[in-house]
């Protein structure tokens, strides 16, 4: 079981440590325990028990009312919300929170029931679009405070990609297609999981993909742009990278590649008067651009 300090439930929760402290006191919420020092520490249940107060509070209910609760009742309470159709905020925060609170302790059963839950209510693409990908960013942003380990944060990834290959593989196959997409990350870039919804959503479409996965050497996607004869090229810039990098990859990629179209999402500009260059922002941009796209084949 891993051990927090105050301002560890603070970056999680984003609840003040202050607030925290008068909630302890004040009304008995959490019973931290101490070491030999004397020092408070928090475990993985305290911290749960935060994350589901949390929920509650943004569901209008007042702290002095959560504190007389049992951790049975408040349990009944998150389940309520979650058993919802999923389509307020707050039960959208309530679902993430859950899922925090499964990666913070390594509880893969947890996750797989909250996604298996969210994906027969929601399907695919809204699960990731309203889900998965906001967990992703604030995931993403505990790591950055030390609020996750990073091998916490890895762990969420490595559940994500198992479910989108999963998905994937669910998917038939299209025997021809108009357009032919090579998807890849260059060498510096390891985080994949957006390059893998947009695969499955090019196969749900219809269009070949061919993905590459991530730090791909430049040399091997050269190989494989003649082997494949790709109508798109496909990339994503997430990781932090020195700014000169996006445009000058992208600008290769339009040199080398004449007969492609290269498309590309994060946040960098592409190659100025480069008809062939796309920018992909979102999912519907994706899907405009395939169908727009439908009737474009190698000259």
């Amino acid at each position: 079981m891993s051990i927090y300090s105050i301002r560890d439930l603070e970056r999680i929760t984003s609840t003040r440590a202050h607030t925290i402290r008068i909630w302890e006191q004040r009304y008995g919420l959490l019973e931290p325990e101490r070491t030999g020092t004397n020092i408070r520490f928090y475990n993985d249940d305290h911290v749960k028990k935060l994350l589901n107060v949390c929920t509650l509070l943004n569901r209008g209910m007042k702290i002095s009312h959560i504190s007389q609760l049992s951790n049975a009742q408040i349990r009944e309470e998150i389940d309520r919300i979650i058993a919802g159709s999923l389509q307020a905020d707050e039960q959208v925060e309530a679902w993430i929170n859950e899922a925090v609170s499964a990666i913070a302790a390594y509880d893969a059963p947890r996750f797989h029931k909250l996604f298996a839950d969210a994906l027969d209510r929601l399907g695919m693409v809204a699960t990731y679009e309203k889900i998965l990908y906001p967990l992703l960013v604030r995931t993403g942003l505990m790591w950055t405070k030390d609020a996750l380990l990073p091998a916490q944060e890895h762990f969420l990834s490595n559940l994500i990609r198992q479910k989108l290959f999963t998905a994937i593989d669910a998917l038939p196959l299209p025997e021809t297609s108009a357009q032919k997409w090579l998807l890849f990350l260059h060498e510096g870039e390891e985080h994949e999981i957006g390059l893998l919804f947009a695969h499955y959503l090019l196969t749900r479409a219809g269009q070949r993909a061919v993905y590459l996965g991530a730090r791909v050497p430049y040399a091997d996607l050269q190989a494989a742009v003649s082997n494949i004869a790709p109508t798109h090229i496909y990339t994503f810039f997430v990781s932090n990278q020195p700014d000169n990098l996006a445009p000058e990859l992208l600008g290769q990629l339009a040199q080398d590649f004449p007969e492609c179209r290269i498309c590309f999402s994060g946040g960098t500009d592409g190659p100025e008067n480069e008809p062939r260059m796309i920018h992909i922002g979102s999912i519907d941009e994706l899907l405009d651009t395939i169908g727009t796209d439908a009737t474009h084949t190698n000259p």
